[in-house]
């Protein structure tokens, strides 16, 4: 059950309300998980959607959205955070991320993937993750393959999803469909 239940529409201020719709018109879909959580701080929620909306924008992105997604769920994995696992898993299979190995990571299995960029965000993201540092043959596996602006973006990505789940988890935000707790069991 949640710790803090979402702003109820009725109950929004005009600032919520600008946000709430902002979020709506971005995602094409209503306001939820960590979004429903953050509108009890307005000017944060914002910011966090602005991040997402920016770094999931294909023509702005220098890393591919399958990787950006692979990324995400290893985050989310690690951290253990199911809303981000159910909302994420799905996009990534949907960008290209084989379903087997997502599988794979949701039992908390080292995947096999069949792309070596692929293989490379995963040992970054998780790497990340778990140590909150990145070792120097990493780094500069990522670097060569990425480069300068795509690694900054990468760093900030893991970053940022490493807030997203903080949140999730603090708040007890449960996956809105099926089951609520995916990483579990």
């Amino acid at each position: 059950m949640p710790r803090l239940q979402p702003v109820a529409a009725k109950d929004y201020t005009p600032e919520q309300k600008r946000i709430a719709d902002m979020i709506s018109g971005q995602r094409k879909a209503p306001v939820r998980g960590p979004f429903g959580v953050l509108l009890h701080a307005p000017e944060i929620c914002e910011m966090f959607a602005n991040f997402v909306d920016l770094s999931l924008d294909e023509e702005k992105s220098r890393i591919p959205l399958r990787l950006k997604e692979l990324a995400i769920i290893t985050v989310g994995r690690v951290f253990g955070s199911d809303y981000e696992w159910f909302i994420h898993a799905k996009r990534a299979v949907e960008f290209g991320i084989n379903a087997d190995a997502v599988e794979e990571m949701r039992q908390n299995r080292i995947p096999i993937f069949p792309n070596a960029d692929e293989k490379l965000i995963y040992d970054v993201a998780k790497e990340l993750a778990e140590t909150r540092q990145l070792s120097d043959a990493n780094y500069q596996r990522a670097f060569d393959h990425f480069g300068k602006e795509a690694m900054v973006e990468l760093a900030a990505l893991v970053g940022f999803y490493h807030t997203v789940s903080v949140v999730l988890n603090v708040f007890q935000v449960e996956a809105p469909e099926g089951d609520p707790y995916p990483l579990k069991g």
